[in-house]
């Protein structure tokens, strides 16, 4: 096991371990989170919650999810998913720097790719879009978006213009200058990594207060 599986198995055994504590501390067991990466499924994770999201177990690149979330129901209400061969994505380039590429399903909804990493079949992606579709909460919703994945600064001033009541977006590059984004401690990185966004209650925010006033 790599170093980072060996971080991950720690910190998600230190999420469930810890989650009824976690779930106390929240007003609502009824919400949605929609992301462009893992983080919806940890904080649903982390309450010990059912997954209300049905971007869970998947990432996009960063112009992807924002035409994603710029026009979110259309994508989730009236578009199926289907798939495509790896090798014609038309982010091929960027997958291939992982050594994982091709190990993975690549999802298309009309003209959004996606990348759904933790499914082991088209039939079990699918069924989890569908069920997790229908769960979603638009009445209590947090849209959330970070620098990762081919983010450029453009990407994230489009996303804070967003007509989304609750919306953030994590950074560890200095655009301080974009109104109500999030910069976290960089630690010589270039974008936000999987331990970098915060959950629950953090130095960095608290999760557990944004979800009590959605």
């Amino acid at each position: 096991m790599t170093l980072n599986g060996v971080l991950l198995w720690i910190r998600n055994s230190y999420v469930r371990t810890t989650s009824k504590i976690r779930k106390q501390k929240i007003n609502k067991t009824d919400f949605t989170i929609i992301s462009n990466n893992c983080w919806s499924g940890i904080i649903y994770e982390s309450y010990g919650l059912p997954k209300q999201s049905p971007t869970v177990g998947m990432f996009f690149m960063a112009e992807e999810y924002l035409k994603f979330v710029s026009n979110l129901k259309y994508y989730v209400e009236d578009c199926e998913l289907c798939f495509i061969d790896p090798e014609q994505s038309r982010h091929k380039k960027f997958y291939k720097k992982n050594k994982k590429f091709g190990s993975y399903l690549i999802g298309r909804l009309d003209d959004v790719e996606i990348a759904m990493l933790h499914f082991h079949s088209q039939e079990e992606a699918i069924l989890k879009w569908k069920r997790r579709c229908e769960r979603i909460n638009w009445d209590h919703m947090i849209v959330k978006m970070n620098d990762q994945n081919g983010c450029k600064k453009e990407y994230a001033e489009k996303f804070m213009k967003l007509p989304f009541k609750n919306k953030i977006f994590f950074t560890v590059r200095n655009w301080s200058d974009i109104k109500g984004i999030t910069i976290l401690n960089s630690k010589n990185k270039d974008c936000c990594g999987m331990f970098d966004e915060p959950f629950g209650s953090s130095k960095k925010m608290n999760i557990n207060q944004l979800i009590n006033k959605i």
